[in-house]
């Protein structure tokens, strides 16, 4: 028996084969149909479709030998005939040197012959063969020759076919992958352009609110300033104190003002210093109810506080503790009628201690809470507002209360007045806030 040769382009004819990806491991239905229509057409009781690689004889598709999958390359009749493209064919194989000690000619199956048609997808890229073979010498005729050339070409197609099938299978993918990263690229952009436009509206509205804020008192302060100037020498002095009042009180509101700002950026930028200990509700609610009395008089406003006889302790930073309380204190005050009430209750409960501070102001409308805690917004924006704010405070009271793992929320009904409820964690929680 003479050893198959090895054609000249190897390398590249077996990169080939890789590149077609063939799963050896499943049918190929329609290959396998085809190869059962060559094995009637030639009369021959086996027919093959092969692909020669390195060192195998690899079987795609079979008739009369079982399930076969492979052989080795070294007894294929198949290895000799991609040596060439024209068909090969074996009339003897007893009577052919190369084969006539081969192991399936002399011991079973008994081959005696054999006729491949080349499977050439390409010009000498020769992969493998659809062959016939019998166990009795013969000659095939031309149709025969002709017909199984046909049916090589359509099995040599179908190969072809399914690398180009799993290649637009691998790009649709590729493809879907694409597009699921546009759209995740689409969505991020149009959250990037609703903060932008956002962050430009919150701009506008910044220097609105300011711009008035700013305007208004210091209006006040250069009006008073010029009546002291203009009437210092005949003015009365309960006169020149009022003046010096207004001013003053002016003085305060932008102070105020910038204060404010000042810690909007330390709250949003992580500038500010937060130092946490024991602070007891109770003192703090009687602290700051005692230091709104006069306001509340002068505003004929009655402040009631309850649920302060008994310690209730959290953890937290007084200071800015104090701040929430004092903001929301201003707010009610603010916003009650003359003759209204004020209250401040808190409940030291297991599940955490709550402070309840409720008017029978103006109310807020309904749908309003982003703003109310919305940043550099008010309920009402207009320049006509009755109340002055830059709507910076209830935003900072709900940063402060969020470091101290609290909430804020409100109830409020219009016409009838507003109740604003803390909640802290319960003691073991709120005293691992800091």
């Amino acid at each position: 028996m003479i050893l198959p040769p090895v054609p000249k382009n190897e390398a590249e004819r077996l990169a080939y084969i890789d590149l077609l990806g063939l799963d050896l491991a499943i049918p190929y239905e329609e290959i396998q149909g085809l190869c059962e229509v060559a094995s009637a057409l030639a009369g021959a009781p086996v027919a093959l479709v092969t692909l020669i690689a390195e060192t195998q004889q690899h079987v795609l598709a079979g008739v009369g030998l079982g399930g076969v999958k492979q052989t080795s390359r070294d007894v294929s009749f198949c290895a000799h005939a991609i040596m060439g493209s024209a068909q090969f064919e074996v009339t003897d194989a007893q009577a052919d040197p190369r084969f006539e000690d081969h192991p399936f000619v002399v011991g079973q199956p008994g081959f005696r012959s054999y006729l491949g048609t080349v499977l050439e997808p390409e010009e000498d890229m020769r992969l493998g063969t659809l062959c016939v073979l019998d166990v009795e010498p013969k000659t095939y005729s031309d149709d025969v020759k002709a017909g199984l050339s046909k049916i090589g070409a359509a099995i040599t197609a179908l190969i072809v076919s399914y690398r180009e099938k799993r290649d637009l299978i691998g790009y649709a993918k590729e493809l879907a992958t694409r597009n699921t990263e546009m759209i995740d690229l689409t969505g991020s952009l149009r959250q990037s352009m609703e903060k932008l436009v956002a962050a430009e509206n919150t701009k506008n509205e910044f220097v609105s609110i300011v711009s008035h804020e700013l305007r208004t008192p210091l209006t006040s302060i250069k009006g008073a300033l010029s009546l002291m100037r203009k009437d210092m020498q005949e003015a009365s002095s309960a006169k020149a104190q009022r003046l010096v009042q207004i001013a003053y009180e002016n003085s305060e509101r932008l102070l105020s003002l910038v204060d404010d700002i000042l810690r909007l950026r330390k709250q949003e930028f992580g500038t500010g210093q937060v130092s946490f200990g024991p602070v007891d509700l109770s003192a703090l609610i009687d602290m700051s109810a005692e230091a709104y009395r006069n306001y509340a008089a002068d505003r004929q406003v009655t402040l009631t506080v309850s649920g302060t006889g008994q310690p209730c302790i959290v953890s937290g930073d007084k200071s800015q503790l104090d701040r929430v309380l004092a903001n929301i204190l201003s707010n009610a005050f603010k916003f009650s009628k003359r003759g209204g009430n004020v209250e401040i209750s808190l409940h030291c409960d297991e599940d955490g201690p709550q402070i309840i501070i409720k008017d029978d102001g103006v109310g807020i409308p309904d749908g309003s809470k982003e703003k109310v805690f919305g940043l550099f917004s008010q309920v009402d924006g207009s320049d006509a507002r009755l109340q002055n704010g830059a709507g910076l405070g209830m935003h900072i009271c709900k940063q402060i209360l969020t470091q101290h793992g609290a909430t804020i929320d409100y109830e409020s009904e219009l016409g009838v007045g507003t109740m604003f409820t803390i909640r802290f964690a319960a003691a073991d929680q709120s005293e691992t806030a800091g």
